[in-house]
């Protein structure tokens, strides 16, 4: 019986596709794709390989169900914000803040995101396709940003930039906490909140053109 043939544990559905999410997060971050394994993730997880095959059949379908799952849930929290009261430097100030606190708290899942696919999987042709469904839920997402500030832009808040080009050092300002960024064991939730809302002002008020006329 080979590992793809192994009987499953008994488990409780999405509860533990979660499980098996973030463990596997856990161990792309740690090792990168080339070095992680199913044995590595199972053993992270406390399970048996069985487990995580009954729900994902390799390794490449746990990769972008992490990368899948980053997205959709980082996209839930900042999409009613844009689409919300305020002013375009209002909301964007607030959209960035979300950012950050669900990239700092949510470290693992979205470094992998973050960091991308291409390096990994580019040149394998049976995943190509679901690397283009990943880069496009990431392109909708930085859309959500642009059209805020391309609203902000119209308005004379922002500097006048192509939107789509000012989303790019802007996400860059946001997302390079996935490079430095390493939370300490008791790390308190209120310097977490102070790390989050430092970076999420450095890049709204990179784009402001009067930035001392706002506050967040």
């Amino acid at each position: 019986m080979n590992a793809q043939e192994q009987v499953p544990q008994k488990d409780n559905g999405a509860e533990s596709r979660d499980e098996i999410l973030r463990a596997a997060a856990e161990i792309f971050m740690e090792y990168g794709y080339a070095a992680t394994s199913i044995d590595a993730v199972a053993e992270r997880l406390g399970a048996t390989k069985g487990r995580i095959y009954h729900h994902y059949p390799s390794k490449s379908d746990l990769f972008f169900e992490v990368q899948i799952a980053a997205m959709k849930r980082i996209n839930e929290e900042v999409e009613p914000i844009a689409r919300g009261p305020g002013s375009p430097a209002e909301r964007l100030a607030r959209m960035a803040l979300r950012h950050m606190q669900v990239l700092l708290t949510e470290l693992p899942m979205q470094k992998v995101a973050v960091q991308g696919l291409e390096r990994y999987l580019l040149g394998k042709t049976n995943t190509v396709k679901r690397l283009r469904s990943v880069v496009k839920m990431r392109d909708d997402y930085e859309n959500i940003f642009a059209e805020v500030i391309d609203e902000g832009i119209r308005l004379g808040q922002f500097v006048d930039l192509p939107p789509k080009l000012a989303t790019k050092p802007f996400f860059g300002a946001l997302n390079w906490a996935t490079v430095w960024y390493s939370p300490r064991r008791l790390q308190n939730p209120q310097s977490i909140e102070e790390i989050a809302q430092t970076i999420a002002d450095v890049a709204v008020r990179g784009l402001l053109k009067t930035p001392n006329r706002y506050s967040f």
